[in-house]
């Protein structure tokens, strides 16, 4: 069966990637005692009895119990298919677990109170959540974890902190009705797939921030991984992961930071509206198809035309950069960079950030 490149790509994510759906038990609030390193108790709030019945609105509490211990986490999908609206989470919550939220239709509204002090939003917390429509990430936040808002379509405004570091791998894949986002100054690196068909985006500004990280590599216990010298073996993060923005066919705009040196496979695949894109001098590569398995991942630019190039060097700099430009066809598909070459070049011109 013949397949087009957006849809390998996608089968990649929901197979590889996709939350799963918790079963549970759970009609009201329930609280499990607990004691820190340091010998101190507190509560972590989980839910008992039967999930269909908990719905309305939830306040977890900063303290429970005749002693007021503090009420300190929130187990891992814990919420997960209720029918819950509305949640106020407490500053005393100091780890919220994965898919806490997940899977919740009904869920619209969630405050997180002031002085909070988590430090991720937890993969897949909020992931299938289409009728949440804004959320104010807590300050305290340097990460967005994988799928976090995966598949959030009603999600229209996100408010991300100015600490934030990293946004992972489909943290924001399939927010359909998100127009546009604030990407804070200090932001690292954004993960592959990680606004992956959000088709309402318009424009999108990274920041000079960005930039890759080479890390030791860890086995699955967190050692380091060791070569046959016994040389620590490390690992690169790019600053602006593989299909990241593939499929926001409503994008007209990206800039890219000056940190940025690659280009990954699929980053702008079938954007199809794009028409001006700021590249930095710092540029040193652009990607086309490569395989992954059975998967595909088309080029950088895959069917991307009328487009406009604003680079920040000159035509010898911009002549040095190294472009993919194969042509790939599998099946009823094709692939290659044709619109980011043959576009319309303007040199020395940079974006004016405000």
């Amino acid at each position: 069966m013949k397949k087009s490149l957006t849809a390998i790509a996608a089968a990649l994510f929901i197979a590889a990637l996709a939350i799963p759906v918790f079963s549970g038990c759970s009609a009201r609030v329930g609280y499990i005692l607990k004691t820190d390193g340091e010998g101190n108790s507190y509560y972590s709030v989980s839910l008992d009895g039967s999930k269909l019945a908990m719905g309305g609105e939830v306040v977890i509490p900063a303290t429970y119990g005749e002693q007021n211990l503090p009420v300190k986490e929130i187990e891992a999908s814990a919420f997960s298919n209720t029918s819950v609206t509305k949640v106020t989470i407490p500053a005393s919550i100091e780890k919220i677990g994965d898919a806490a939220f997940a899977y919740n239709k009904a869920l619209r509204e969630v405050v997180f109170e002031e002085g909070i002090k988590i430090d991720a939003v937890s993969w897949g917390l909020f992931g299938n959540c289409p009728n949440l429509k804004s959320v104010a990430v807590p300050d305290s936040v340097t990460t967005i974890d994988g799928l976090a808002f995966y598949g959030c379509g009603g999600l229209e405004n996100i408010d991300l902190p100015a600490g934030l570091k990293y946004i992972n791998t489909g943290a924001f894949n399939g927010c359909t009705s998100l127009k546009s986002v604030e990407l804070p100054g200090g932001l690292v690196s954004i993960g592959g797939m990680a606004f992956y068909g959000c088709t309402s985006l318009k424009s999108v500004i990274l920041p000079d921030s960005m930039h890759s990280v080479t890390s030791p590599k860890l086995d699955g216990n967190g050692n380091e991984v060791k070569d046959e010298n016994g040389n620590t073996e490390t690992v690169t993060t790019p600053a602006l992961g593989a299909i990241s923005f593939f499929n926001c066919t409503s994008l007209e705009l990206a800039v890219l930071g000056s940190g940025i040196t690659a280009i990954e496979a699929g980053t702008f695949g079938n954007c199809i509206a794009l028409r001006d894109i700021y590249l930095p001098s710092s540029l040193l590569e652009v990607g086309g198809m490569f395989a992954s398995g059975d998967t595909l991942y088309g080029h950088a630019f895959f069917n991307v035309k009328n487009l406009t190039v604003h680079y920040a060097g000159t035509e010898e700099e911009w002549g040095a950069v190294k472009i993919d430009d194969s042509y790939y066809t599998y099946g009823d598909a094709a692939s290659d960079n044709k619109g980011l070459i043959e576009a319309a070049k303007i040199f020395g011109d940079s974006y004016k950030r405000q």
